[in-house]
């Protein structure tokens, strides 16, 4: 099954393509968020639909002690909003992704690193889920 993986953020969105049966995944895009939770749903689902996704796994942002703020009540509104125009979603958590996708990164330049670091960010969120299925 091909699945989607997101990285979601208020000012960046990046964007993983995996398959179940490998449970690879692979950075692709990072886009600039929209500035409303329905018109970047929106995006991603045109994305969705033109990757033949089946499934899409988004990143929840947990605070450290486990529970969920605020960032995580945007990103599960994000997800209902996906859900709304027909994709199924699921949820993994996210927490210390940015911070691991930036180590991982290292050998770029801070400028280029900050243009990739949510999609690689998305690849892992993603890549963690398809290794638990």
């Amino acid at each position: 099954m091909r699945v989607l993986g997101v990285d979601y953020g208020l000012r960046r969105i990046g964007l993983a393509i995996g398959e179940t049966e490998v449970k690879m995944a692979f950075a692709r895009e990072v886009f600039p968020a929209t500035g409303s939770v329905s018109g970047d749903a929106s995006v991603v689902f045109s994305f969705y639909m033109d990757e033949g996704c089946e499934l899409i796994v988004v990143g929840l942002p947990r605070l450290d002690d486990g529970h969920e703020g605020e960032q995580a009540a945007v990103t599960r509104l994000f997800g209902d909003a996906l859900v709304e125009m027909g994709a199924p979603v699921e949820y993994m958590d996210e927490r210390y992704s940015t911070s691991a996708a930036l180590r991982g990164l290292s050998h770029l330049s801070p400028k280029d690193a900050k243009r990739v670091v949510d999609a690689e960010a998305a690849r892992m969120i993603l890549e963690t889920y398809l290794l638990g299925c």
